[in-house]
């Protein structure tokens, strides 16, 4: 039933892709957001490039629904570091797959580019929740989240728009159906996330 009404041109949505397409994907992507900024391990990406994979034309309210949920759990992470830094560089040091190489080039990043540092965090594996709880000692609270949606949307934009392009061209070449590609997304980020955290316990 879902694989054919999604080798059907212009088919309705099954009742779970409606869920996921509409309020309670909002509120997924959101807290999805918050929780990768603060403990959680990973990526929001996953969510936003399934839900690509689904629709790609209104799906972009995702992504601003989880730069939403960065930017809080960036706040959050920033207020507590400056009230504790000790304590919050611990809570965010015990995250699985953070490592003390982690907090050093975040450091030598924020010496060397200041706020821009954040933004090539996205792009080079090392998790935004270490620059949150890094950056008062070298920004104040309002330009940190000021930097935080465009650093965060750079990564969430290119996957959205990369998965969601991929599905398309797979539908009209091979009229794949959802589950398919649902199997292909699965597939992709479980091998990503092995070799990025074998990098990691193995290094």
């Amino acid at each position: 039933m879902i694989a054919a009404a999604a080798s059907v041109p212009n088919a309705p949505h099954p009742l779970w892709e409606r869920r996921i397409l509409g309020h309670t994907g909002l509120v997924v992507a959101f807290l999805w957001g918050l929780t990768e900024a603060t403990f959680f391990f990973v990526i929001p990406d996953v969510f936003l490039s399934f839900v690509a994979m689904l629709e790609w034309r209104s799906t972009w309210k995702h992504i601003v629904a989880a730069l939403a949920g960065a930017l809080f759990g960036g706040a959050l992470l920033f207020h507590w570091a400056q009230a504790d830094p000790h304590a919050a560089h611990g809570a965010v040091a015990r995250v699985p797959f953070i490592t003390p190489e982690m907090f050093a080039k975040v450091n030598s990043g924020f010496d060397k580019m200041g706020l821009l540092a954040v933004l090539s965090g996205s792009v080079s594996g090392i998790p935004y929740k270490l620059y949150a709880v890094e950056a008062p000692r070298v920004s104040t609270e309002f330009a940190f989240l000021l930097a935080t949606p465009p650093a965060r949307a750079v990564r969430f934009t290119l996957v959205w728009l990369t998965f969601g392009a991929a599905a398309g061209w797979l539908r009209r070449k091979y009229a794949l159906s959802t589950r398919r590609l649902a199997y292909i997304h699965a597939v992709i980020w479980i091998v990503s996330y092995a070799f990025y955290w074998g990098r990691i316990v193995y290094r």
